[in-house]
């Protein structure tokens, strides 16, 4: 008597936890945004579920929100603006004013969403090929993919102009760790390396505030401070997904190549400037936005039917590990002295 109305009791919990499972599956399937494209563009957009975070400038803030949302926004499973503070000298508080959008996005939607992208309205990013890029690794793991530069320590930092990706291992270590009243990401760390310094003159031409590398590099402090590791985000035949320039500029034998080779982490391949499947560009205006859009998924070529690039498969725990300690250990190999 007293077992049959415990296997009773029993099956009833475990028929209520698969119902209230079944509802919270099916509900999180229809809320979601949904996008135009192919079964798997759809299936990947709801599977690598990625935050947008978009920096905008005071002076032009309502005609590039405008733009992003209209493009590539339209496409992130959710889309956040914040702006920047635009002052002389490097007391910038564009710094802290990352840290408190990041603080509010973990407090307000860390659970909803795997990857977390921080880019500028000038920024344009091909969504389609951040998730594909994105899907074989472990969104736990704490992870930091964009444009690594050198800087005066070993791990560089992502350049944020070609925007940065942080995974959710990152963004909780983050707001554990150094966004909790301790000193990790002191203001103080916002001053210039000597390599900052030197580069300046690349920094103006992409068109980034003078103390903008600074703020990137306390990024990166704080990151290397608290445990996350900078992914390896070239392609294969080591070209560059993640862009601090528009292509046209970065091309070998251009005035630019010089100063723009000098500064990354990585030697660059003479061959070409970038990947196949290239995530992001910089310095796009809202023309270059729209002509980005006509080009990606509007134009076809009559006769050149290029098959879709496959989904990677996703790492298992071992590889993923394995990874891990592979690219902690990861030194630059651009050592070369930078153009004065």
């Amino acid at each position: 008597m007293i077992r049959n109305a415990l296997g009773l009791v029993i099956g009833l919990i475990l028929g209520i936890r698969l119902t209230e499972y079944w509802d919270y599956s099916h509900m999180r399937s229809i809320t979601r945004m949904v996008i135009p494209g192919s079964k798997d563009r759809v299936w990947l957009f709801n599977e690598t579920r990625v935050l947008c975070l978009v920096l905008t400038n005071p002076l032009d803030i309502t005609r590039m929100k405008a733009k992003v949302r209209s493009t590539w926004g339209k496409r992130c499973n959710k889309l956040i603006f914040i702006r920047s503070q635009i002052q002389k000298g490097l007391n910038d508080s564009t710094f802290a004013r990352v840290q408190v959008a990041l603080r509010s996005i973990y407090r307000n939607h860390f659970e909803g969403y795997d990857w977390f992208l921080k880019a500028d309205a000038n920024t344009y990013v091909i969504m389609e090929n951040l998730r594909r890029f994105l899907y074989r690794y472990d969104p736990e793991s704490s992870l930091i993919f964009g444009h690594r530069q050198r800087s005066d320590f070993r791990a560089g930092y992502m350049h944020g102009a070609a925007g940065y990706v942080l995974s959710r291992g990152a963004m909780r270590r983050l707001n554990l760790f150094a966004f909790n009243g301790s000193n990790m990401c002191d203001p103080k760390l916002l001053s210039f390396s000597a390599l900052e310094d030197r580069n300046q003159s690349f920094t103006a031409l992409a068109g980034t505030h003078i103390s903008s590398l600074a703020v990137d590099r306390a990024m990166g402090l704080c990151l290397k401070h608290v445990g996350v590791i900078p992914g390896e985000s070239r392609d294969g035949f080591n070209q560059e997904r993640f862009l601090p320039l528009m292509p046209q500029w970065l091309m070998p034998g251009t005035a630019t190549w010089k100063r723009y080779a000098d500064t990354i982490y990585f030697k660059p391949t003479p061959q070409n400037c970038c990947s196949t499947t290239l995530i992001s560009l910089h310095s796009a205006n809202g023309v270059a936005f729209d002509l980005l859009e006509f080009f990606l998924y509007k134009m076809r070529v009559f006769g050149d039917p290029k098959p879709e690039p496959k989904l990677p498969q996703r790492l298992g725990f071992r590889e993923m590990h394995s990874l891990l300690r592979y690219w902690s250990q990861v030194v630059s190999d651009n050592l070369e002295k930078p153009a004065a």
